[in-house]
């Protein structure tokens, strides 16, 4: 193993070179560099001290079936949905120049923008499990929170941003663009 070799702090796991004597992320002291390298060389990369990143892969996974199930639905339905309006509601409409088509068009439209939402909360939440691409992961927890922003869900995908912003260095740090 040559000097500069990649170790792990045995008391908070954070990346260290061999040459080493001290961890530059919470101050452990490891002596000299030969002792650093023998207490170093019994440890692998310890395990994640909690749980985040698998419990906002769970959260995004969720709402990526609900957002993709409810926006397939709308897809789907609009035509129907539109068909259970009531004749006075419809002829309102019609008078303020909303054809059944232009509603149809928007409940579609309102399903695709769910659809999308889902799938980049699929997107974060296997990025999220996987601990890969921290800024992927992160750009598309808020593209998928800003598209359903006017629901309560949309504020639910900007906290699980915040956190996935939070656990950047649980990512896999050779994965990370930027």
């Amino acid at each position: 193993m040559d000097d500069d070799s990649l170790q792990f702090c045995m008391a908070c796991g954070a990346p260290i070179r061999e040459s080493d004597t001290f961890c530059t992320k919470c101050g452990a002291s490891f002596g000299t560099a030969a002792s650093a390298r023998a207490q170093q060389t019994q440890y692998s990369r310890p395990e994640p001290k909690n749980n985040t990143l698998l419990l906002l892969a769970i959260m995004s996974a969720a709402w990526a079936v609900l957002a993709l199930a409810f926006g397939i639905y709308l897809i789907a339905t609009a035509d129907y949905i539109v068909s259970l309006m009531d004749a006075e509601t419809m002829d309102l409409l019609l008078d303020l120049g909303v054809t059944a088509g232009d509603i149809a068009g928007w409940i579609a439209i309102f399903g695709a923008i769910f659809a999308v939402s889902g799938a980049l909360a699929l997107v974060t939440a296997i990025l999220s499990f996987l601990k890969k691409f921290y800024i992927v992961a992160l750009i598309a927890c808020i593209i998928s929170s800003l598209l359903v922003v006017i629901t309560l869900i949309g504020i639910i995908g900007i906290i699980v941003a915040y956190f996935i912003s939070k656990s950047k260095d649980e990512f896999d740090s050779r994965t990370n663009i930027l």
